[in-house]
């Protein structure tokens, strides 16, 4: 690292620490906590805040931070970039919204995964909807995640904002900075983010190839004529590079994109309609991944490098329109509709931007939603919902002589599907006792991506249907949550390296499995946190396990607050891995092995320092044990035998402010 970037970083943390002592100062306290794995608000559902600070090191992109919801596993490529997936489900069967707005990558083997453009910080909140129980934001099999930012409500004129930046080992640094300053007329919004680290070792001393180097610019403007009316416009710009381990050839050294996002809503139009909504989005990735720019390229016989690069890019545009009813005080109804529309396109070569684009295919998808509400009782109701897709696909080269991107498919050719999901679920809230419990069904209809289509371009789409129930309790010292589920799939759309057997086919399935959490209050000071996440699948047409799916885990942790001290220890164990199924998998990963179980500690402690200001100091994994997840590195091109084992011990402070 250069001497400027070590100052650049000295004074950018200084800046940030001079900012926290004047304007903290006179704030309330804040209340302190650092998340060690967010609980479920429902059985059904998670939402937490994306700036607490976080056990393990706070999150740098969008996958790292899912990692710590239950349920959640990522597979790793290096320091950044994790492809995630929830009870073993990922890909397009996880659907991933920024501020409601769709963003895809554009390698094909999954080098820049949707999370891989998000900045966790530059967010304000997180809520996953698990599997089938909601229809309001696309197909999505696994679930939703949605990365949201809060909409200002300013009655006097306010400046606001949030500073945190992070220091670690492997020469990490995080920069996080928002402001906004505005009236009860509008607003405008300032977020920038910056992040960055070195390779990292191992628990044996091995050095990982994991480098990386991120930043993010968002500028909103907000105007607020009246409390019941905002029209805000939001542009969002970043840009990086990482470092891949030593099984991948290819780096990812450019993944720019920009985004525009206009939404408009207006609340109490009438008795009956609460507020109609509308958003447009515009979502341009363009991804740059070569052998040369962050390592030394192999050479031939003759000694010259051997130089490859590929140039994949991704334009998104789409829009909804939705609108919240009150048929009745005891019924409740949304209703929208949403467009969504990608092209993707390639070149390559080491000049290649002055080549011409190659459009590989487009992909359309038209959807109409409807879910209502209805209270049966003060303490029990019920949710309904449908949703309809057309869903269309076209592949722009090939030809009769040779193949295109899609091995099988002509320039031309189309394949469409009418997609139908939907869901059904009841909640009852006990009385006196401070239990609710909810049992539901759901179906997802999905067609297959622009990954799965590169092997065979016509598939069958896919369809989970899913059974789920739970219970939550929410007591003056005990809070817990239980999640259960059983689906099935028909179709599954399953990725098949074995040798005499298609890339790409469809195979029946079946997944069940469970998480649960919960939280003891021991004393005024001391708090007892537990997690689980367990999953078992089996593909039925084979006869075998059903690749990629995640063991055991379980979290059991001990949280400490008294005055302004705060600190705790987690203990995360995963149990081994032995039901896989070889060379088998998805867009992301391949089973390639059986995996060992493990454990780790994790320990932090803080203060409030003044006001709204934190210091955090923690360190992962305490005794620098040497593992590797089960969920990671096989991919349709580049098949590896060896796993990317996790950082070794990592020591990190976090400095954070909210004014």
């Amino acid at each position: 690292m250069s001497h400027a970037s070590r100052f650049l970083r000295t004074g950018l943390a200084a800046a940030v620490s001079l900012a926290a002592w004047q304007v903290a100062a006179a704030e309330p306290a804040m209340s302190t906590m650092v998340i060690t794995a967010p609980a479920m608000t429902d059985p059904y559902r998670v939402s937490t805040d994306a700036r607490t600070p976080q056990l393990p090191l706070p999150a740098a992109d969008g996958g790292a931070f899912l990692k710590s919801i239950p349920g959640f596993s990522v597979s790793r490529k290096g320091g950044t970039s994790g492809d995630p997936e929830l009870r073993g489900l990922g890909g397009s069967r996880l659907n991933i919204l920024a501020d409601g707005a769709n963003i895809l990558g554009g390698c094909g083997g999954r080098m820049d995964p949707p999370t891989a453009y998000i900045f966790p910080q530059a967010y304000d909140r997180v809520e996953v909807i698990k599997g089938p129980q909601s229809v309001r934001y696309g197909v999505a099999p696994a679930g939703v995640v949605r990365f949201e930012r809060d909409k200002p409500e300013l009655i006097e004129s306010t400046v606001e904002g949030f500073a945190s930046t992070t220091l670690g080992s492997n020469d990490r640094f995080d920069l996080v900075g928002d402001m906004t300053a505005g009236n009860r007329e509008g607003y405008v919004r300032l977020i920038g983010t910056l992040s960055d680290q070195d390779n990292y070792k191992d628990g044996d001393g091995n050095e990982v190839r994991s480098e990386y180097h991120r930043w993010s610019g968002t500028a909103i403007v907000g105007w607020t004529p009246d409390p019941d009316t905002r029209i805000e416009l939001a542009y969002d710009r970043s840009d990086a590079e990482a470092a891949y381990d030593d099984g991948r050839p290819l780096d990812g050294t450019v993944f720019d994109r920009t985004g525009y996002t206009l939404t408009a809503s207006r609340r109490d139009i009438a008795p009956w309609l609460s507020e109609v909504e509308a958003q447009v989005y515009y979502s341009y990735v363009d991804h740059v991944m070569d052998n040369f720019t962050l390592k030394t390229p192999p050479t031939s016989p003759q000694g010259q490098p051997m130089l490859r690069l590929g140039n994949p890019d991704r334009r998104t545009i789409g829009g909804r329109l939705a609108a919240e009813l009150e048929l009745s005080p005891t019924t409740r109804m949304a209703v929208g509709l949403d467009y969504a529309e990608n092209r993707h396109s390639n070149r390559g070569g080491v000049d290649y931007r002055e080549q011409e684009r190659s459009r590989n295919a487009e992909f359309t998808d038209h959807g109409v939603f409807t879910e209502v509400e209805q209270e049966l009782s003060e303490r029990s109701w019920v949710t309904l919902g449908l949703r309809v897709d057309r869903a269309r696909v076209e592949s722009l080269t090939g030809t009769d002589a040779a193949p295109g991107f899609y091995a099988d498919a002509e320039l031309g050719e189309t394949s469409r599907s009418t997609l139908w999901s939907g869901f059904v679920r009841y909640e009852h809230a006990l009385e006196p006792q401070p239990l609710s419990l909810f049992a539901g069904v759901g179906r997802a209809e999905r067609a297959g991506d622009h990954w799965e289509r590169r092997f065979v371009f016509d598939l069958e789409p896919e369809t989970l249907t899913q059974l789920d129930t739970g219970a939550s309790w929410h007591g003056d010292r005990l809070s817990a949550n239980l999640s259960l589920f059983y689906g099935w799939y028909d179709d599954y759309i399953l990725i098949d390296e074995r040798s005499g057997q298609d890339k790409v086919r469809n195979v029946d399935a079946k997944t069940y499995g469970l998480e649960a959490d919960m939280r003891l209050r021991l004393t005024d000071s001391w708090d007892l946190t537990s997690t689980l996440a367990w999953v078992r699948s089996n593909n039925d047409t084979d006869s075998l396990p059903l690749a990629q799916t995640p063991p055991l885990e379980a979290t059991l942790g001990l949280d400490y607050a008294r005055n302004a001290y705060f600190g705790g220890v987690l203990l995360r164990g995963v149990a081994r891995q032995d039901r896989i199924a070889e060379d088998q998998g998805t867009i992301y990963s391949l089973d390639i092995g059986e995996t060992p179980g493990f454990a780790t500690v994790s320990a932090y402690g803080g203060r409030e320092l003044f006001g709204n200001t934190t210091l955090t100091l923690g360190v992962d994994n305490l005794f620098d044990r040497t593992y590797a997840e089960h969920i990671q590195r096989g991919t349709t091109e580049m098949l590896a035998t060896d796993r990317v084992n996790e950082p070794g011990r990592t020591l990190w402070a976090n400095l954070t402010t909210r004014f």
